[in-house]
């Protein structure tokens, strides 16, 4: 009867950290709102993402009227948008109900909320702790660049947001064995930020380990078995990624061309979207610290990156956690020591070879695409037991001041 008790107890507490967890992010929110104005009912300007929908609900894959503001590719006397399609889908239903007023912010808002519930089970699993998960979670979205983007739905920053929860869904199915559905999530994430391909070794690492835990086989023989009897995985990412393809053909007649390369500011650049001739000044920009300004404060940059450990220290975090791991050699990490770095390097070195880094903003934005990967390795690597949380308490408050009061300063444009 004892036993019984403390599994409700602990059935209970596990159900409020979900509750409690995106009330808090909602309450830091609204503290912002109240300084910037940026409700979650406020009008959204850069649509994009509705707009395309309700062409599509139309008939149609382009854009008519006039969108001068907006991020648009022109291919042969039409405009399309010109960011990955996925966002679209999930407000199709929306668009066909509220028309151009779909309710971006609160539909991002929602995918917050889910991420944040999500990004707790993901640190459940994979530590089997379960009494700082929130702490954790919160951590990652209150303290690490995210606030900014999910104050408002727009068009950048809703595919950003759809791709951060998206990520940690394909993260925890992943953790669970569940394979299909873990595929099938990061094809979605994909469909919002295309980078997020460069994980797909964690993915199978997650598998291969979840694996190897329930039949007792090895790395090679837990590879093997799930290209030979789990086939039937790779259906639903193979036919949402053929939907993309179909759908860059129909547009633009290259199935690899989701429209970027005819956005006016790309078509204008002489080395193109990418190139790495951008790199060496774009990870410079890594670094920036924040320079003196009047009356003894300080000035926060808001083009482009900044100081990549003040905005989220949870790379700190990171880096502790992997070099604890790294010392003490811990077996269950495995090949992961060396996949998470190379990984996460080499989605730096492809956001570091684009012609911008975020334009106007707080923080560095493209970054935050790499964090639910981050959580990830940081849940996988860390130190088990409260020490290792309490250290983080102070990077916590630290990011978590720097961003509140960033964004606010950005949104209101006296940074």
């Amino acid at each position: 009867m004892e036993t019984k008790k403390k599994i409700a107890v602990a059935a209970g507490r596990l159900r409020a950290q979900y509750v409690a967890g995106p009330l808090a992010m909602l309450a830091v929110m609204l503290v912002a709102a109240s300084f910037t104005g940026k409700w979650l009912t406020s009008g959204n300007p850069y649509c994009s993402y509705t707009l395309q929908a309700l062409a599509w609900l139309e008939g149609r894959l382009h854009l008519t009227g006039d969108y001068s503001w907006l991020e648009l590719a022109v291919y042969e006397g039409k405009t399309y948008v010109s960011f990955p399609p996925f966002p679209s889908v999930v407000l199709l239903p929306f668009a066909a109900v509220f028309g151009r007023n779909t309710p971006d912010h609160v539909i991002s808002f929602a995918f917050t909320c889910a991420g944040i519930v999500l990004a707790m089970r993901l640190y459940e699993t994979l530590t089997g702790e379960r009494t700082r998960g929130m702490f954790f979670a919160l951590y990652l979205y209150l303290a690490n660049g995210y606030l900014f983007i999910a104050m408002q739905g727009w068009v950048w920053y809703l595919a950003q947001v759809m791709s951060f929860t998206l990520s940690l869904a394909a993260l925890l199915c992943a953790a669970k064995g569940r394979g299909g559905a873990a595929l099938a999530l990061m094809a979605c994430a994909f469909g919002c930020r295309p980078m997020v391909i460069v994980y797909l070794p964690m993915i199978a690492w997650l598998l291969v380990r979840k694996d190897g835990q329930i039949s007792g086989r090895t790395a090679v023989q837990s590879v093997i078995h799930i290209i030979r009897k789990k086939w039937r995985w790779a259906v639903v990412p193979l036919l949402i990624g053929g939907a993309y393809m179909a759908l860059n053909f129909a547009r633009f007649g290259d199935p690899f061309e989701f429209g970027h390369t005819y956005l006016p500011e790309f078509q204008r650049a002489e080395q193109g979207q990418f190139s790495l001739s951008y790199a060496e000044k774009n990870f410079a920009q890594l670094f920036r610290l924040p320079t003196p300004g009047e009356n003894g404060a300080l000035r926060y940059d808001k083009f482009d990156c900044m100081a990549f450990w003040l905005i989220a220290p949870m790379w700190l975090t990171l880096a502790a956690a992997w070099l604890y791991a790294l010392a003490r050699r811990r077996r269950e990490c495995g090949a992961m020591l060396a996949l998470a770095p190379l990984m996460l390097g080499a989605h730096l070195l492809i956001v570091c070879c684009h012609r911008t880094l975020g334009g106007y903003q707080f923080g560095n934005r493209y970054l935050a695409d790499m964090l639910p990967y981050a959580f990830c390795a940081l849940a996988l690597f860390m130190p088990r037991g409260e020490r290792f949380a309490m250290a983080n308490v102070p990077l916590f408050f630290m990011g978590l001041a720097v961003n509140l009061v960033g964004t606010v300063g950005t949104y209101n444009y006296w940074l």
